[in-house]
Parts: C-alpha cells; structure tokens; sequence
C-alpha cells in the first residue's frame, strides 16, 4: 500500500552559508513533553485518545501515559454544559471510552485531561459542523474529482481522503486538505486531485470530513513535516542536509493549564461523510 499526504501550501527557504562546514558537538537538551492526539466524529461511536510522552530521535520506543484521567464534556447551543464521560479503557496509552458516545450536530465539545503529577489540559471548545453530502466521485486518467454539496455559511475546511481497491487490497491513499472559498455554497462543488493517479481502479472510497480551523491547520503542519521528511531525506554525510527546514511544530488546539502554554496534539471534533463507487 502506498501512503501520500499533499497540500498546498509549500515553504521555500533562502540560506546564507560559508564555504566550509564544521562539525557540531551533539549536545542533548531533550526535554519530554506530553502528545495528546484523538478525535470525535458524528454518529454513535466509541472515542479514542492516544496520550503518551515524546522521546529523543534516537530511540525508537514509545512512552505511553496510562495513568492519566480523561473528561468528555459538551455544551448544547442553548449553553448547557453537560458531562459526557470521564470513564476511559486504557491499554498503551490509548485511552477508549467504555461506552459508545452519541454525537450532535451542533453541539460544541472538549476534553480535559489531568495527569498524575497534576499536570492538568484542555482542548479548545470545538463546535461538530454538519456532514457533508457527496453526490458522486469520478476518476478518470486526468483526475481524481468529488463532487459534494458545500454548505451556505462561514468558509469550510475539509479533510477529503481518496482510497483505491484492487483485488480487495488498497492500493493507494490520498490526503488532501482544502477550503471553500472558491465554491461557497454550491450544491454541486468539485475537488480535484491531479498529482496522483490510478489507472482502472476496481473500487474507490471517498471520505469528506468537515473540519474546525484549528484541526485543519494541524492536519496542514502534519502534512508538511511528512513532506519535508520524505522530500529532504539523504546521507547523513551530506552537508547539505545541515540547512534543511526544521520539522512543523505540532501544536494544536489543546491548552496546558498548568503552566498557560500549547500543548503538542490536538482534539479533533469533525463531522465524516464516505462514499464508495465501484468501476
């Protein structure tokens, strides 16, 4: 299976270097900080948060939190805040709600989060916009188009994932990231994705999330730091590797109480639509 994330968006970068290069101690002032990464969608479904601890670049095992205590809470438009749940399976540092949770459309949700050292987070208050409805999906040898109805209202953000099935294998999957602003409110909007194509695909699966700003513009840095890893990956012997981008700073909607900084991670509450076409 072969995994592509795109946007686009792309950084450019102008360095001033001497002609030599000398070698830098590698001095580690790693520091852990905690990652917080989940989601809530529309529909009944159970909610999963994955919180563990970063560790340096040289070490390959994770530094999963398990002793943390997790809060589900939602506010309805008239205003009424309302526990959902605080009862959470961990195994990992994946945490599941023990029950399925019914979402609704409209509703504003968070999370809050206390560790055991006190350490205490909460994700931004995110409302859960309507799904979006596909009316057809075509893909020919010039492109991969959605055709979806957007809606009237303030600029959207959307989350549209491409899957191509062969045999019953996915073959290939596509992210891509947009916004609405150049077909706002039309009922038979179109998205197109050019750079990657699939020839006689048997089955594809199209999925459309309807997302807030502050998941859209994690989803964006996320995809950026994968590009920058896969485009300026080379020896270690190279110089040149010395003055390429840094990774996006992942940090996203959810707040560290305890100290008033960013946390890294984020609490996404969007709304997702599939739709599946055989060829």
């Amino acid at each position: 299976m072969k995994l592509i994330y795109k946007t686009a968006i792309y950084f450019s970068i102008v360095v001033l270097f001497t002609n030599c290069v000398s070698e830098i101690p590698n001095v580690s002032n790693f520091e852990p900080q905690v990652f917080i990464s989940g989601f809530l969608t529309n529909g009944t479904e159970y909610v999963n948060i994955k919180i563990q601890q970063t560790v340096p670049i040289n070490e390959q095992n994770l530094n999963p939190i398990n002793d943390a205590q997790i809060s589900l809470f939602t506010k309805d438009p008239n205003g009424n805040d309302t526990l959902i749940t605080n009862s959470f399976n961990v195994t990992k540092g994946m945490y599941r709600s023990s029950e399925m949770i019914t979402s609704s459309i409209g509703n504003t949700y968070w999370i809050e989060i206390l560790l055991s050292d006190g350490t205490t987070f909460v994700s931004d208050k995110e409302i859960l916009n309507p799904a979006i409805v596909i009316n057809d999906i075509e893909i020919t040898h010039e492109l991969n188009r959605i055709i979806f109805a957007d809606p009237i209202d303030d600029t959207n953000f959307y989350l549209i994932n491409f899957l191509f099935y062969n045999d019953g294998s996915l073959d290939l999957k596509i992210n891509e990231l947009t916004n609405d602003v150049l077909f706002n409110g039309n009922d038979n909007a179109t998205f197109d994705s050019t750079e990657f194509l699939v020839a006689n695909p048997q089955e594809v699966r199209v999925s459309i999330s309807n997302l807030n700003f502050n998941s859209y513009q994690f989803y964006l840095n996320q995809f950026l730091q994968f590009e920058n890893q896969i485009t300026n990956a080379g020896s270690e012997d190279d110089p040149g590797q010395l003055f390429l981008p840094p990774p996006a700073n992942l940090t996203g909607n959810i707040m560290n109480t305890t100290n008033n900084t960013r946390a890294l991670g984020f609490f996404s509450v969007q709304s997702t639509t599939q739709f599946i076409k055989n060829f």
